[in-house]
């Protein structure tokens, strides 16, 4: 009170602010080059109207070297990625980590999964 300004309140405990998301440190590479080549084919794109308007008839070579191994990069980190997550949810037998579970529980689902409507 008194011009102070408080956090909401339920059942006595403050509410917390929701999770922050956090990336793993490949993930996060992968999304900063994914934004830098962002950045770059926009620049591009930026550098070729102005040299339409300008009447440049020149290569933008200059453009193209720089930004075309961060394309490369790009696509070699999220092949990686990709492959990672493959081993990391893939058993030793090559099932998928839903599956083996689904297999070892006989294909039934957990009592209470079909709390909104009851089975087909």
């Amino acid at each position: 009170m008194g011009g102070r300004h408080e956090a909401p309140k339920r059942g006595g405990a403050r509410v917390q602010k929701a999770a922050r998301l956090k990336l793993g440190f490949t993930n996060a590479m992968a999304l900063m080059l994914i934004l830098l080549l962002a950045a770059g084919l926009a620049g591009g794109f930026v550098l070729a109207v102005l040299s339409i308007r300008h009447q440049y008839t020149g290569a933008l070579a200059c453009w193209t070297v720089a930004f075309t191994p961060i394309g490369t990069a790009v696509s070699i980190v999220l092949a990686r990625i990709v492959d990672k997550s493959r081993d990391e949810n893939t058993g030793a037998d090559g099932k998928g980590i839903k599956f083996a579970a689904a297999e070892a529980s006989g294909f039934v689902e957990p009592s209470g999964a079909f709390q909104d409507s009851p089975p087909i």
